[in-house]
């Protein structure tokens, strides 16, 4: 900013102190005759603008006269001196003067005499008129630029015929008033609105129902970054600044593909397939019948999850993969996760795990205490043991090589040896007990 500007913003602060509460502030007097180039200070929308008077006649000719008007754009204009934040107001090309504003953290320069009612500089450089962007040499706007600079609008219109044949879209017979120039063939769509026309260009969105109703169609959505623009110049979708093609519907909507069965034939039947679908509650990808699958290059995030909020829900048969890491490097399933519950992993690192303990008809292996429980002999042990090499109703080794082992059925096999064993030591305190008595006698 240069100081001369910043010095003007100061003063005006300085002003606003003490005359806020008047509807002329700034350097501005309603009383003064203004002549031809007479510049004043005027704030806008919160925003010092140093202003230039430009008519022949003097501003007491017309009353009232005041800069802060709108509908007094033809008699004021902007100074070309002033190069600080974009505001809705008269802007003239001066020659030999390059006016730059900023606007959305970018700089644009004037190309053409703009108005109040204008749009806001990204909007006009985007369609290739009124401002140029000098920095935005990164955006989808700069790196694909509208190259007409007529109203005209490369369009081809074709006769509807409502779908009549069953089969085919609408053919391409009919006169569509087409106009002649640019190289090319253009169609001039700048008429008034119809409430009957069933595919309409309108607020700078496409609608595709009705032109009177805008619940369904296209629009670009990006030009809010200066809280001063009005609409329909300021494009926020769902209150956000999508800087973006947005595609709505009143229910929902969808992307799909079409294709003919006969690529061929130039009139036949055609497939359709719907790759996302979207409703006022859900996301859907693919259908039931024909299912698109979502292959991913990137991490899949999933944030605002509080409470009973579910993460990743899969809703299919005991067999259904719900889901499954693959190593690519050694060529071998890393992890998977069945619909049934199963978990197939190397590690698996938890601060509990619980299992649920369904073995032995539900029973616990407390029955080693029942009165009828028939306790092997120690001398059984040693002669089963020395022979089968293992505790007897244990797995050996052989058997549970390169086999799963159920968590619930293994525990419940190590607490009946551990039951059994806390019998055999009570046995055998009791036997050194008698022998401790028969010494003493």
């Amino acid at each position: 900013m240069k100081k001369k500007s910043f010095f003007r913003m100061l003063a005006g602060a300085l002003v606003c102190v003490n005359t806020c509460n008047s509807v002329f502030a700034d350097t501005y007097d309603p009383s003064t005759d203004y002549k031809q180039g007479d510049v004043v200070d005027i704030t806008i929308n919160g925003v010092q603008v140093p202003i230039v008077y430009m008519n022949e006649q003097s501003s007491s000719h017309y009353t009232p006269s005041t800069p802060y008007d709108a509908n007094n754009a033809w008699l004021w204009r902007v100074s070309s001196d002033y190069d600080s934040v974009w505001i809705p107001f008269h802007y003239v090309l001066e020659e030999g003067k390059n006016l730059t504003v900023q606007y959305g953290g970018k700089h644009y320069q004037l190309l053409q005499e703009m108005w109040p009612s204008s749009p806001a500089p990204s909007e006009a450089a985007a369609s290739g008129w009124g401002w140029l962007c000098l920095d935005c040499a990164s955006s989808s706007m700069e790196s694909c630029p509208n190259p007409y600079a007529s109203d005209y609008f490369p369009i081809s219109l074709a006769q509807q015929n409502n779908g009549a044949d069953g089969t085919t879209p609408p053919n391409a017979s009919g006169n569509a008033g087409i106009v002649s120039g640019q190289g090319g063939n253009f169609v001039n769509i700048n008429q008034l609105r119809s409430c009957n026309t069933p595919f309409a260009l309108y607020n700078n969105d496409i609608y595709f129902r009705d032109a009177c109703d805008p619940h369904s169609g296209l629009g670009y959505y990006g030009i809010s970054d200066n809280t001063n623009v009005p609409a329909p110049q300021k494009r926020l979708f769902a209150d956000m600044d999508t800087d973006g093609p947005v595609l709505y519907g009143w229910n929902g909507g969808a992307l799909g593909i079409r294709q003919r069965n006969n690529l061929s034939a130039v009139n036949g039947p055609h497939i359709e397939k719907i790759a996302l679908q979207w409703t006022p509650s859900t996301v859907f990808l693919g259908t039931e019948n024909i299912p698109m699958p979502l292959t991913g290059y990137t991490t899949i995030s999933i944030k605002g999850l509080t409470g009973t909020k579910t993460g990743f829900s899969v809703n299919g048969t005991e067999k259904t993969k719900a889901f499954s890491v693959y190593d690519a490097t050694n060529k071998r399933t890393a992890f998977t996760v069945f619909g049934n519950g199963v978990v197939n992993a190397k590690k698996i690192y938890a601060e509990e795990i619980e299992v649920l303990a369904t073995v032995n008809g539900n029973k616990w292996p407390d029955y080693v205490f029942a009165d009828e429980y028939e306790l092997k002999s120690l001398d059984e042990v040693d002669a089963f043991v020395k022979e089968h090499k293992h505790l007897p109703n244990v797995p050996d080794a052989s058997s549970m090589e390169g086999q799963h082992v159920n968590l619930a059925e293994m525990n419940s096999i190590l607490l009946q040896k551990i039951e059994e064993m806390t019998l055999y030591m009570i046995d055998l305190q009791n036997q050194i007990r008698e022998l401790q008595s028969s010494d003493v006698k």
